[in-house]
């Protein structure tokens, strides 16, 4: 599966500073999650393409500012511009030394995780105590659209995302953090079917679709039952659902 998100994330990664616009908002939501200050170490999880440092450096001051993902070419779009620490890395098995970390981010990644009720507790172990943290990840609901009409058609299909409560009692369990959460819904209208799937290539997200049917009938289909279903006078619609949590940890 990681091979698979670094094929579709890594062919993206030119495109996906323009094509993801829910991605950019929700980095925005995640930065204003965290305390203004000076922090001397940042850890950003999945930092893609850099929403999270182009929002916190408005924020925040710090020392040195580490941004890991697994798919390169989209730290490589990074380099372009900012100065962050670039790290090629799986966020799941952090090179990171424990309690050196006073600032831990993570936008729009963690919902990539093979196995999150494990690793996103080992990620708080790299957190000093005193450290502050803000998370925000997709959950279930998000594309429902999208699934809804590929059920009924057989084209395509969605990655089955986690409950926001999954996150919640994750984040509930780990020893010694205080946490707030909160949820939030963002709709995105574009002008045709067409243009909708297009965008969803661009940004990478297809990496999980799974067996995906590309025949034209039902591609024909497709476009007919998402039109009559989810055209509204703004365009197609797309939902997304998103958990985000912050807090310190003691």
């Amino acid at each position: 599966m990681k091979k698979r998100i670094r094929q579709c994330f890594g062919k993206a990664a030119a495109s996906y500073s323009d094509a993801a616009v829910v991605q950019r908002e929700v980095a925005v939501h995640c930065a204003d999650l965290c305390p203004a200050g000076k922090y001397e170490n940042v850890l950003d999880i999945g930092s893609g393409v850099g929403f999270l440092y182009g929002s916190l450096a408005e924020r925040i001051e710090f020392d040195n500012y580490v941004s890991l993902d697994l798919v390169q070419p989209m730290l490589l779009e990074q380099k372009k511009i900012n100065s962050a620490m670039l790290v090629a890395a799986d966020g799941e098995n952090l090179p990171v030394r424990d309690d050196s970390i006073d600032l831990l981010v993570s936008s729009s990644a963690m919902q990539w995780f093979a196995n999150p009720e494990i690793s996103i507790p080992d990620c708080f172990s790299v957190l000093k105590k005193g450290g502050r943290f803000a998370v925000a990840v997709f959950t279930k609901g998000t594309l429902s659209e999208l699934a809804d009409v590929s059920s009924r058609t057989g084209f395509g299909s969605v990655k089955d995302l986690k409950e926001a409560s999954f996150y919640r009692d994750v984040f509930s369990s780990i020893d010694g953090l205080s946490a707030s959460f909160y949820t939030s819904r963002h709709e995105v209208f574009f002008p045709s079917v067409k243009h909708f799937l297009k965008n969803h290539k661009m940004t990478g997200a297809v990496a999980s679709s799974g067996d995906i049917s590309w025949g034209r009938e039902k591609y024909v289909r497709f476009v007919n039952e998402y039109e009559k279903l989810y055209r509204g006078e703004a365009g197609i619609k797309a939902t997304y659902e998103v958990f985000l949590t912050c807090g310190e940890k003691s």
